[in-house]
Protein backbone atom coordinates (compact mmCIF):
# COMPACT_ATOMS: atom_id res chain seq x y z
CA UNK A 1 0.00 0.00 0.00
CA UNK A 2 1.10 3.26 -1.49
CA UNK A 3 0.06 6.09 0.43
CA UNK A 4 -0.02 9.76 -1.29
CA UNK A 5 -1.35 13.13 -0.78
CA UNK A 6 -2.04 15.90 -3.34
CA UNK A 7 -3.34 19.32 -2.81
CA UNK A 8 -7.19 19.81 -3.78
CA UNK A 9 -8.42 19.58 -7.11
CA UNK A 10 -10.65 18.03 -9.49
CA UNK A 11 -11.11 13.98 -8.81
CA UNK A 12 -10.96 13.44 -12.84
CA UNK A 13 -7.30 14.74 -12.72
CA UNK A 14 -6.02 12.59 -10.21
CA UNK A 15 -7.49 9.88 -11.83
CA UNK A 16 -5.87 10.89 -15.00
CA UNK A 17 -2.56 10.63 -13.47
CA UNK A 18 -3.45 7.16 -11.46
CA UNK A 19 -4.72 5.51 -14.66
CA UNK A 20 -2.86 7.56 -17.81
CA UNK A 21 -5.33 5.78 -20.35
CA UNK A 22 -6.61 8.38 -22.94
CA UNK A 23 -8.30 5.29 -24.76
CA UNK A 24 -11.39 5.22 -22.47
CA UNK A 25 -12.08 8.77 -22.66
CA UNK A 26 -11.61 7.88 -26.89
CA UNK A 27 -14.09 5.10 -26.08
CA UNK A 28 -16.62 6.77 -23.89
CA UNK A 29 -17.23 10.14 -26.34
CA UNK A 30 -17.93 7.16 -28.95
CA UNK A 31 -20.39 5.83 -26.68
CA UNK A 32 -21.67 8.79 -25.67
CA UNK A 33 -25.31 9.35 -27.26
CA UNK A 34 -26.05 5.49 -25.90
CA UNK A 35 -25.62 6.55 -22.37
CA UNK A 36 -28.37 8.96 -21.56
CA UNK A 37 -31.40 7.13 -21.31
CA UNK A 38 -31.91 5.43 -18.30
CA UNK A 39 -31.59 1.96 -18.44
CA UNK A 40 -34.85 -0.18 -19.60
CA UNK A 41 -37.48 -1.30 -17.69
CA UNK A 42 -34.98 -0.72 -14.26
CA UNK A 43 -37.57 -0.15 -11.24
CA UNK A 44 -35.95 2.66 -9.35
CA UNK A 45 -38.53 2.39 -6.38
CA UNK A 46 -38.27 -1.73 -6.00
CA UNK A 47 -34.42 -1.21 -6.00
CA UNK A 48 -34.68 1.20 -3.30
CA UNK A 49 -36.59 -1.09 -1.14
CA UNK A 50 -34.22 -3.94 -0.76
CA UNK A 51 -31.00 -4.12 2.32
CA UNK A 52 -28.07 -3.86 -0.09
CA UNK A 53 -25.64 -3.96 2.83
CA UNK A 54 -25.83 -7.65 3.98
CA UNK A 55 -21.92 -8.25 2.83
CA UNK A 56 -21.07 -4.56 3.65
CA UNK A 57 -20.36 -1.65 3.87
CA UNK A 58 -20.95 -2.00 7.35
CA UNK A 59 -21.38 0.34 10.28
CA UNK A 60 -18.70 0.47 13.07
CA UNK A 61 -21.38 -1.40 15.52
CA UNK A 62 -22.02 -4.07 12.94
CA UNK A 63 -18.54 -5.10 13.16
CA UNK A 64 -16.79 -7.17 16.14
CA UNK A 65 -12.89 -5.43 16.21
CA UNK A 66 -11.46 -2.79 13.63
CA UNK A 67 -8.03 -3.57 14.65
CA UNK A 68 -5.64 -4.24 11.91
CA UNK A 69 -4.13 -7.57 11.58
CA UNK A 70 -1.55 -9.19 9.36
CA UNK A 71 -4.48 -11.00 7.22
CA UNK A 72 -7.16 -7.84 7.36
CA UNK A 73 -4.60 -4.41 7.45
CA UNK A 74 -6.76 -1.59 8.57
CA UNK A 75 -6.55 2.02 7.79
CA UNK A 76 -8.01 4.53 10.41
CA UNK A 77 -9.45 7.51 8.35
CA UNK A 78 -11.67 8.56 11.03
CA UNK A 79 -15.44 8.89 9.95
CA UNK A 80 -13.85 5.47 7.24
CA UNK A 81 -12.08 2.60 8.25
CA UNK A 82 -10.34 0.94 4.62
CA UNK A 83 -9.40 -2.52 4.07
CA UNK A 84 -5.96 -2.06 3.03
CA UNK A 85 -5.87 -4.06 -0.78
CA UNK A 86 -2.59 -5.74 -2.05
CA UNK A 87 -0.66 -3.60 -4.55
CA UNK A 88 -3.62 -1.17 -4.30
CA UNK A 89 -2.66 3.20 -3.72
CA UNK A 90 -4.21 5.24 -1.20
CA UNK A 91 -4.22 9.12 -1.77
CA UNK A 92 -5.71 11.56 0.28
CA UNK A 93 -7.27 15.12 -1.38
CA UNK A 94 -6.79 17.66 0.90
CA UNK A 95 -8.48 20.89 0.78
CA UNK A 96 -5.77 23.27 0.16
CA UNK A 97 -7.22 26.50 2.14
CA UNK A 98 -8.37 24.53 4.85
CA UNK A 99 -6.13 21.42 5.07
CA UNK A 100 -8.98 18.85 5.22
CA UNK A 101 -8.99 16.05 3.98
CA UNK A 102 -12.06 15.87 1.33
CA UNK A 103 -12.06 12.08 -0.13
CA UNK A 104 -10.04 9.05 -0.20
CA UNK A 105 -9.07 7.13 -3.29
CA UNK A 106 -8.23 3.36 -3.79
CA UNK A 107 -6.15 3.02 -7.00
CA UNK A 108 -6.13 -0.54 -7.56
CA UNK A 109 -4.68 -2.36 -10.31
CA UNK A 110 -6.34 -5.21 -11.33
CA UNK A 111 -3.97 -8.29 -13.29
CA UNK A 112 -6.36 -10.57 -15.80
CA UNK A 113 -5.04 -13.84 -17.58
CA UNK A 114 -7.05 -12.80 -20.85
CA UNK A 115 -9.42 -15.26 -22.40
CA UNK A 116 -8.10 -17.81 -20.12
CA UNK A 117 -11.02 -18.52 -18.35
CA UNK A 118 -12.64 -19.67 -21.40
CA UNK A 119 -10.16 -21.95 -22.35
CA UNK A 120 -10.52 -25.50 -21.54
CA UNK A 121 -6.90 -26.38 -19.34
CA UNK A 122 -5.29 -28.16 -22.61
CA UNK A 123 -6.04 -24.63 -24.65
CA UNK A 124 -4.84 -22.73 -21.98
CA UNK A 125 -1.21 -24.71 -22.22
CA UNK A 126 -1.57 -24.38 -25.87
CA UNK A 127 -1.56 -20.90 -25.69
CA UNK A 128 1.35 -20.14 -22.50
CA UNK A 129 2.71 -17.28 -24.33
CA UNK A 130 -0.43 -14.99 -23.88
CA UNK A 131 0.87 -12.48 -21.48
CA UNK A 132 -1.36 -11.27 -18.69
CA UNK A 133 -3.35 -7.52 -18.92
CA UNK A 134 -3.57 -4.87 -16.17
CA UNK A 135 -5.97 -2.80 -15.84
CA UNK A 136 -6.16 0.57 -13.34
CA UNK A 137 -9.58 1.28 -11.42
CA UNK A 138 -9.68 3.71 -8.59
CA UNK A 139 -12.56 4.22 -5.55
CA UNK A 140 -12.93 7.78 -4.10
CA UNK A 141 -14.67 7.60 -0.82
CA UNK A 142 -16.43 10.07 1.22
CA UNK A 143 -19.44 9.29 3.79
CA UNK A 144 -21.82 12.15 4.49
CA UNK A 145 -24.65 12.73 8.04
CA UNK A 146 -28.31 11.45 6.06
CA UNK A 147 -31.96 11.17 7.73
CA UNK A 148 -32.46 7.89 9.69
CA UNK A 149 -35.25 7.57 7.59
CA UNK A 150 -33.02 7.03 4.39
CA UNK A 151 -33.67 8.29 1.06
CA UNK A 152 -30.62 10.78 0.96
CA UNK A 153 -29.66 9.43 -2.12
CA UNK A 154 -32.63 9.23 -3.93
CA UNK A 155 -32.40 13.68 -3.36
CA UNK A 156 -28.96 13.76 -4.60
CA UNK A 157 -28.70 11.99 -7.44
CA UNK A 158 -31.03 14.09 -9.26
CA UNK A 159 -28.57 17.00 -8.78
CA UNK A 160 -25.71 15.14 -9.30
CA UNK A 161 -27.46 14.36 -12.71
CA UNK A 162 -28.33 17.73 -13.30
CA UNK A 163 -24.95 18.93 -12.35
CA UNK A 164 -23.31 16.63 -15.22
CA UNK A 165 -25.68 17.64 -18.13
CA UNK A 166 -25.59 21.24 -17.54
CA UNK A 167 -21.03 20.60 -17.85
CA UNK A 168 -21.94 18.77 -21.38
CA UNK A 169 -21.85 15.73 -20.34
CA UNK A 170 -24.36 13.10 -19.77
CA UNK A 171 -26.06 10.54 -16.85
CA UNK A 172 -28.21 7.82 -16.53
CA UNK A 173 -29.64 5.63 -13.71
CA UNK A 174 -30.04 1.94 -13.61
CA UNK A 175 -29.28 -1.13 -11.87
CA UNK A 176 -26.48 -1.69 -9.62
CA UNK A 177 -24.83 -3.78 -7.12
CA UNK A 178 -26.12 -1.58 -4.38
CA UNK A 179 -29.20 -0.93 -5.74
CA UNK A 180 -29.73 2.50 -7.99
CA UNK A 181 -26.53 3.15 -9.45
CA UNK A 182 -25.44 6.69 -11.22
CA UNK A 183 -23.29 6.06 -14.66
CA UNK A 184 -21.80 10.04 -15.99
CA UNK A 185 -19.96 11.06 -18.84
CA UNK A 186 -18.18 14.04 -18.25
CA UNK A 187 -16.09 16.39 -20.46
CA UNK A 188 -12.33 16.51 -19.61
CA UNK A 189 -9.31 17.55 -21.02
CA UNK A 190 -6.58 15.19 -20.84
CA UNK A 191 -2.93 16.23 -20.15
CA UNK A 192 -2.04 15.96 -23.63
CA UNK A 193 -4.68 18.53 -24.69
CA UNK A 194 -6.94 16.13 -25.72
CA UNK A 195 -10.96 16.28 -25.44
CA UNK A 196 -13.05 13.25 -24.49
CA UNK A 197 -15.84 12.25 -21.63
CA UNK A 198 -14.28 10.85 -17.89
CA UNK A 199 -16.82 7.98 -17.38
CA UNK A 200 -17.51 6.97 -14.16
CA UNK A 201 -20.41 4.73 -12.20
CA UNK A 202 -21.37 5.63 -8.66
CA UNK A 203 -22.38 3.44 -5.80
CA UNK A 204 -24.01 4.92 -2.58
CA UNK A 205 -24.62 2.86 0.57
CA UNK A 206 -26.96 3.85 3.27
CA UNK A 207 -26.41 2.85 6.85
CA UNK A 208 -27.52 4.42 10.09
CA UNK A 209 -27.68 7.62 9.87
CA UNK A 210 -24.91 8.01 7.12
CA UNK A 211 -24.25 7.43 3.67
CA UNK A 212 -21.44 6.04 2.04
CA UNK A 213 -20.81 7.56 -1.49
CA UNK A 214 -17.28 5.34 -3.88
CA UNK A 215 -17.14 6.89 -7.41
CA UNK A 216 -15.55 4.13 -9.75
CA UNK A 217 -13.21 5.77 -12.34
CA UNK A 218 -10.80 3.85 -14.91
CA UNK A 219 -11.37 0.09 -16.42
CA UNK A 220 -14.37 -0.37 -13.53
CA UNK A 221 -16.43 2.33 -14.86
CA UNK A 222 -17.15 1.11 -18.61
CA UNK A 223 -17.43 -2.54 -17.48
CA UNK A 224 -21.20 -3.99 -17.91
CA UNK A 225 -20.11 -7.19 -16.08
CA UNK A 226 -20.48 -7.39 -12.24
CA UNK A 227 -18.61 -10.48 -12.16
CA UNK A 228 -15.41 -9.69 -14.02
CA UNK A 229 -12.30 -9.57 -12.14
CA UNK A 230 -11.55 -5.75 -12.41
CA UNK A 231 -15.26 -4.58 -11.12
CA UNK A 232 -14.92 -7.30 -8.57
CA UNK A 233 -11.96 -6.13 -7.30
CA UNK A 234 -13.61 -2.97 -6.69
CA UNK A 235 -16.56 -3.73 -5.26
CA UNK A 236 -14.43 -5.63 -2.69
CA UNK A 237 -12.78 -3.34 -1.40
CA UNK A 238 -15.91 -0.95 -1.20
CA UNK A 239 -17.85 -3.74 0.71
CA UNK A 240 -15.13 -3.69 3.12
CA UNK A 241 -15.49 -0.20 4.07
CA UNK A 242 -16.65 0.49 7.97
CA UNK A 243 -18.81 4.02 8.36
CA UNK A 244 -17.74 5.60 11.82
CA UNK A 245 -20.52 8.18 11.99
CA UNK A 246 -20.37 9.27 15.71
CA UNK A 247 -23.02 11.06 18.06
CA UNK A 248 -22.31 14.65 16.81
CA UNK A 249 -25.26 16.29 15.29
CA UNK A 250 -25.12 17.14 11.84
CA UNK A 251 -27.19 18.39 9.25
CA UNK A 252 -28.11 15.71 6.30
CA UNK A 253 -25.64 15.94 3.62
CA UNK A 254 -22.77 17.03 5.64
CA UNK A 255 -19.29 15.60 4.79
CA UNK A 256 -18.27 13.32 7.68
CA UNK A 257 -15.01 14.44 8.71
CA UNK A 258 -11.80 12.10 7.67
CA UNK A 259 -8.44 12.05 9.74
CA UNK A 260 -4.80 11.72 8.47
CA UNK A 261 -3.80 8.33 9.08
CA UNK A 262 -1.21 7.24 11.44
CA UNK A 263 1.38 4.63 10.95
CA UNK A 264 1.27 4.55 6.96
CA UNK A 265 4.53 5.39 4.36
CA UNK A 266 3.99 8.71 3.23
CA UNK A 267 5.04 9.14 -0.32
CA UNK A 268 4.46 13.16 -1.05
CA UNK A 269 3.14 13.80 -4.80
CA UNK A 270 4.57 15.97 -6.53
CA UNK A 271 2.20 19.25 -7.17
CA UNK A 272 0.88 19.75 -10.52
Amino acid sequence: MIFKRGRKRGSESALEEATDDDDELAEASDEKADSSADAEGADLAALEDIDWRSSGPFDITEVESIESTAESPKIDLGSLILTAVPGAELRLQVAEETGEIVWAMLVIETVVDEGFAELSPMEAQANASQKAQAYSSALELAAYAAPRSGGLWAELRDEISRNATEAGGTASLGDGPFGVELRRLIPVTTPEGEEGYQPSRMWVAEGPRWLLRGIVYGQAAIEEDTDSPVVADVLSAFRQVVVRRGDEPMAPGDQLPLTMPTNLSQEPEADT
